[in-house]
């Protein structure tokens, strides 16, 4: 009956659903049914075997009935206990069936059965809601949820400290007891470092336990590492980074101030550091490289430079040798590193540090072991502040050029390249230090200078040599602030040796060690006319300059890269801080070069090189470094200054009367590294170059910095304004004052063309103006000021945003009450534009003394400055404050003022003051006033006198307002009649004003 059904494709008496109606399912029909008989049987096997016949893959089974079978083939499997069978099959159903709760229910079965808990809870709970009477299904939801509380609750306990803490008292030394204490100090870690419960861990006594096992003689090495590394998490402080076990620590930064910890963090430090037993631990350790390695970092965050036992036990982490995997040397030169760091930290509130025997000792196993020369390079740097510290008693001095040496000459004299190596590398860091300690230490002894040059000229062959190579050239481009040091590497023949370390380097070294070489070339290059020519012309200095300055981008996006991904192997990409100190290298030596008129002749025939040096830097690299944004200053404004500028105010005159002590330092650094030509001098001048070539690279800044050049060496395309403008004014906002006056000083020489304001006000011009026009400094102020103005006057105001043209208004004002007359025409000028824009502007100038300062400017001597003060009183006029005043009979001067001006053989000045008339005239209760005023009839023998059309028509203009004008006496009526006839008897030029007199008088 059911073939027959089939055959008819009609559904079958069964629980089957629709799908059977093919004769080609006739034989899987079949194989279910035989299944089925089966399966009533409790024969499962002989069931699966139907079942899987009906399932073969090249059977034509709808998707329905294959899915009931896999069900049903899958409670034979249940019931044969093969779980993992089940589950697939009753899977493998709900992917077709999705709504078929008989395979939920089996799927949640299986689950259960292979210990999947939460799975099977999941299932049992959608069988329920799908159908609430399934009490099977029911009560194992409600089995399965509470085994799972019971599990969460058991794990939460597990965790606790206090049971993690209890495990640790016991002194039971069997393996079992061992693994559970070690697998204890795990869970703590994980409790410190990823849940952020120091503080719980700390309340429930874990120091006095912890303390306990690592103070305990008899205690299984392994539980002592295990409690060591659990007390490094506790005292670093911080979230440990990847799986080295090192306690969160990593290089620290190069920033001042004490590094922010929580007070349990401080509670943990300051206990340890009184009750650790260092010597315990040291005797105990000796044998375990682990031991070693987590006593030296904890040391690090807990001990100071004054414990003597702890810097011996530093000592023997770096002295450690047979460590196998376990980095021992690396933890001592981290703990050491960290302990000199967080002293360094401290300034003057820390106590100052003495050279003693066991600081040596360090000093030396890490110079003689180390083979981490970023992290020996951090060492050395925190140790050299140390000791360059200036704030000590008389006994407390120290030699630092003499301590350098005794400390580095040893291995910078060495046959071993490694030791070498290490040796340049504290040399470099000493150089960062203190450039003129380190300068007396080169005059002490040839030992460095040699050094440096031999690793340059003729490195040795593998990384350490090439390290080496690194650090000497490091060396050099420290070295070259300091004249002597400069003029020593010239005299020995060190441009040679540079030189030929730069052709070198085009083939084997990288772009970081080509630029670093071409920033000390540079610097070479600026201290006297011979010195560049030589270079010069044994070289193609801009296209070697310029591959360095692509060569130092590069290595600064690799590192921004490397920091944006949190990266911990950096694949040969620097830090942050090397990249940016190479950023300011190549652009220290081009301030310097900039200076000079004749290499800003060469550069400016090289456009790719200059387009190199302003791409240099981005956005977030002058934003976050003070010199970088300085250097960046200076270069632009080198570039746009000409011989005629002057170059450096008095040391009395701001800012320098201003600056703080490392400000003037600072500054005072960058000068004396300039070359002696190139020097400002006071009262003087330098050559830098001509006006003609400044008002061409005034054009390139504001023009092409902007163009980004195509890659296929096709002409450069266009960008949005000037990115040269745009990076100035991010110096301005968070640069120095020095910065702030030189960006000042750079906005006014790129305004003094008027076709450049246009593409100054798309760059963000005006707001970089607007944060420089209050600066302290009279000249950088006015000169902010000045080019404000410059801009406003030709400007459509429609191309400064609303806030822009609101915050315009005051410093404009402010040139009204200068003493140059220059600064107040231009002011005038650019207020005058800028009031034409919309009635809140003419309010804000009203408000702020407009009104007053514009009534002064007509009493300069000056006939300009008197007329750009009309034209601006004129724009004023329209104000409902000004409109107001006149309403109330209290601008009698202003009215008399306004009809003499108009009769003026100024014809700018007529007109504006016409104009003025002419809206005054237009509101009523102000033609009031002016019909009153006893200058009123001045106006007949202007009109009558006027030839201009522009005038005609403002005083027409102002006559028919008066005429229409209420209280406009019958006689003066009859005056500005006659007055009208006359000059249309005589002509007008003015179409406009012919027209008003023909109504006029026909309305009469």
């Amino acid at each position: 009956a059911d073939r027959l059904a089939c055959h008819r494709g009609e559904v079958p008496p069964s629980d089957s659903p629709a799908g059977w109606a093919s004769p080609a399912c006739e034989c899987m029909a079949e194989f279910k049914e035989s299944g089925n008989e089966f399966f009533k049987a409790q024969k499962w096997a002989e069931a699966i075997e139907e079942y899987t016949k009906g399932l073969a893959p090249d059977s034509e089974v709808p998707a329905d009935t294959r899915g009931l079978l896999l069900s049903n083939r899958s409670q034979c499997r249940l019931s044969l206990q093969e779980w993992e069978l089940a589950f697939a099959d009753a899977d493998a159903c709900l992917k077709l069936l999705p709504e078929h709760t008989k395979s939920l229910f089996r799927r949640a079965t299986a689950h259960d059965k292979l210990g999947r808990v939460n799975e099977a809870l999941m299932d049992y709970a959608q069988v329920a809601k799908a159908e609430p009477g399934n009490l099977p299904a029911i009560q194992a939801a409600a089995r399965l949820r509470e085994e799972v509380m019971k599990r969460r609750q058991k794990k939460t306990d597990e965790i606790l400290p206090s049971t993690l803490l209890e495990a640790l008292r016991s002194k039971e030394g069997s393996p079992e007891v061992i693994e559970k204490q070690v697998d204890a100090c795990s869970k703590l870690r994980g409790l410190v470092i990823h849940r952020g419960m120091a503080g719980a861990v700390v309340s429930a006594g874990a120091l006095d336990v912890l303390l306990q096992r690592v103070g305990d003689s008899e205690a299984p090495a392994d539980v002592r590492q295990a409690v060591l590394q659990t007390l490094v998490a506790l005292a670093s402080g911080q979230e440990a980074q990847g799986d080295d076990d090192d306690g969160g620590f990593r290089p620290p930064p190069r920033a001042d101030g004490p590094i922010a910890v929580t007070p349990v963090t401080e509670q943990v430090r300051k206990r340890l550091h009184g009750l650790l037993p260092v010597e315990t631990l040291r005797r105990a350790g000796r044998g375990s490289a682990a031991s070693v390695r987590h006593l030296a970092i904890l040391l690090g965050y807990t001990h100071e430079l004054e414990d003597v036992e702890a810097l011996e036990a530093l000592h023997d982490a770096l002295s450690f040798v047979e460590g196998g995997e376990v980095d021992v040397q690396k933890a001592g030169l981290m703990g050491f590193t960290c302990m000199c760091d967080r002293r360094r930290r401290l300034g003057g509130k820390g106590t100052v540090v003495m050279p003693t025997l066991v600081v040596f000792k360090i000093l030396e196993s890490a110079l003689s072991s180390s083979s981490n020369g970023d992290l020996l390079g951090c060492l050395m740097a925190a140790i050299w502040v140390l000791f360059a510290d200036t704030d000590r008693s008389e006994a407390q001095k120290i030699d630092i050029a003499e301590l350098g040496q005794r400390i580095l000459e040893p291995f910078l004299a060495s046959n071993d390249v490694g030791h070498q190596a290490n040796g340049l590398n504290g040399m470099a860091a000493l150089l960062a230090c203190s450039t003129k300690a380190a300068a007396r230490m080169l005059q002490l002894s040839q030992v460095p200078f040699t050094a440096i040059m031999q690793s340059i000229q003729r490195p040795a062959p593998g990384p350490e040599g090439k390290a080496a190579q690194g650090y000497a050239v490091d060396c050099f481009f420290l070295a070259t602030g300091d004249v002597a040091t400069r003029q020593a590497i010239i005299g020995c023949g060190g441009i040679e040796i540079l030189i030929t370390a730069l052709s070198d380097g085009q083939e084997g070294s990288s772009g970081q060690m080509h630029a670093k070489l071409m920033a000390v070339l540079s610097i070479l290059a600026a201290h006297n006319k011979d010195v560049r020519e030589e270079i010069f012309e044994r070289i193609d200095f801009m296209v070697q300059l310029r591959y360095a300055l692509d060569s130092a981008r590069e290595s600064a996006n690799a590192a921004r890269s490397a920091d944006k991904e949190a990266k911990k192997d950096r694949k040969g990409a620097p830090t942050m801080l090397e990249a940016r100190r190479l950023l300011r290298a190549l652009y220290e030596s081009c301030a310097c070069l900039t200076i000079h008129g004749e290499f800003k002749e060469v550069l400016f025939g090289s456009k790719k090189t200059l387009k190199a040096i302003q791409d240099l830097p981005n956005v977030q690299d002058l934003t976050e470094d003070p010199q970088l944004a300085f250097f960046y200053a200076s270069i632009v404004y080198n570039l746009c200054r000409s011989t005629e500028d002057k170059t450096r105010p008095k040391k009395d005159q701001f800012p320098y009367s201003e600056m703080n002590d490392d400000d003037l330092n600072a500054i005072e650094e960058f000068y004396e590294k300039m070359p002696q030509e190139g020097r400002p001098v006071k009262n003087g001048e330098v050559d830098a170059g001509s006006k003609e070539l400044a008002a061409k690279l005034r054009a390139w800044c504001v023009l092409e910095s902007g163009k980004k050049a195509a890659s296929n060496g096709a002409a450069a395309a266009p960008g949005a304004g000037s990115s040269l403008v745009g990076h100035l004014g991010k110096c301005a906002a968070n640069g120095s004052v020095r910065v702030k006056n030189l960006a000042a000083f750079v906005m006014k020489f790129l305004c003094q063309e008027k076709e450049h304001r246009p593409h100054i006000v798309a760059s963000g011009g005006v707001r970089t103006l607007l944060g420089l026009v209050d600066l302290e400094e009279d000249t950088a102020r006015d000169a902010a000021r000045q080019a404000l103005a410059q801009i406003c006057i030709v400007t459509n105001p429609s191309m400064m945003n609303y806030s822009e043209q609101l915050d315009s208004v005051r410093p404009l004002l402010q040139l009204f009450e200068h003493r140059h007359e220059l600064l107040q025409f231009e002011g005038a000028m650019a207020l005058t534009n800028l009031l034409g824009a919309n009635d809140e502007l003419r309010s804000r100038a009203v408000q702020g003394g407009g009104w007053e300062s514009c009534k002064d400017l007509l009493f300069s001597d000056n006939e300009q400055v008197q007329r750009a003060g009309v034209e601006a009183m004129c724009n004023l006029c329209l104000a409902p404050e000004v409109l107001e005043l006149f309403a109330e009979g209290k601008g009698e001067l202003e009215i008399k003022i306004f009809i003499s001006f108009s009769a003026s053989e100024d014809m700018q000045m007529a007109l504006a003051s016409s104009g003025a008339l002419a809206m005054l005239a237009s509101c009523d209760p102000v033609a009031e006033q002016i019909v009153k005023h006893e200058k009123v009839e001045v106006l007949f023998d202007t009109l009558a006198a006027a030839e201009h059309p522009g005038v005609q028509h403002r005083v027409v203009a102002v006559l028919g307002h008066l005429f229409a004008c209420e209280e406009c006496p019958e006689e003066l009526k009859t005056k500005i009649k006659g007055a009208l006839q006359a000059k249309e008897k005589k002509g007008l030029q003015s179409p406009e004003a012919a027209s008003i007199v023909k109504e006029l008088l026909q309305r009469a």
